[in-house]
């Protein structure tokens, strides 16, 4: 197991003493086909950048990090930008307790997809789900097609859900998508620190179990002392 530093005095003795500690959370990446879903996760957890497009079906990345009092289990879904598959769509909402929603800001399309989803979210789960809107592809800004000040406005303003705009190519701002959706998520400060160490480096291993449609599962474990 590797072991990630404590940041300071982040003890988790008061959410616990409270009964909300929280031990498993599952984060879902939606969004249109070809907006750098897949490679925004690739680029957080192992730190790689897909040279060759393949579309995605669904992948299931499994992390196992211990905190100071307990084991917290994160699981990141990466979904399918196609409609072919509605009912996997259906389940992985269902199961998410926060949603990063991803679009290309040199395809306009894709943010009304991206509106589109956050409806669909929103018709399925409660209002104040933990939401993240990214603006992928930011190093493209010669093709920008979504301006950024307005869609910030109405993300943060009008919905009043987090943005970032980010670049998985150049790893631009991409911790900082799943650092804020943690915060809202109210996860253990400490887990900030352990996937700030344990993204820069490649997964301990990866196994293929037997799950619902054949999810590709990698884990990782990590141990904050």
């Amino acid at each position: 197991m590797e072991t990630c530093p404590a940041n300071g005095d982040t003890s988790n003795t008061s959410v616990i003493q409270s009964g909300t500690l929280k031990t498993h959370y599952v984060l879902v990446i939606l969004g249109s086909s070809r907006v750098g879903k897949t490679a925004i996760v690739q680029q957080f957890l192992y730190d790689t950048f897909p040279d060759v497009y393949k579309a995605t079906v669904e992948e299931f990345h499994r992390s196992e990090y211990k905190l100071k009092d307990f084991v917290l289990t994160l699981d990141i879904l990466d979904t399918s930008g196609s409609y072919e598959f509605p009912a996997m769509k259906r389940l992985a909402i269902n199961m998410g307790d926060a949603f990063v929603l991803v679009y290309s800001i040199d395809d306009a399309q894709s943010f009304e997809d991206v509106c589109r989803e956050r409806e669909y979210v929103q018709q399925a789960r409660s209002l104040d789900v933990p939401i993240v809107v990214v603006g992928n592809k930011c190093d493209r800004e010669d093709h920008r097609e979504v301006g950024k000040e307005l869609t910030e406005s109405v993300v943060t303003m009008d919905w009043e859900n987090g943005f970032v705009e980010a670049s998985a190519k150049t790893k631009m701002n991409i911790f900082e998508i799943f650092n804020e959706l943690l915060a809202q998520a109210r996860a253990p400060s400490e887990l900030s620190v352990c996937l700030e160490r344990r993204r820069q480096s490649l997964p301990i291993f990866s196994v293929a179990p037997k799950v619902k449609y054949d999810l590709d599962l990698k884990r990782h474990s990590c141990v904050i002392s």
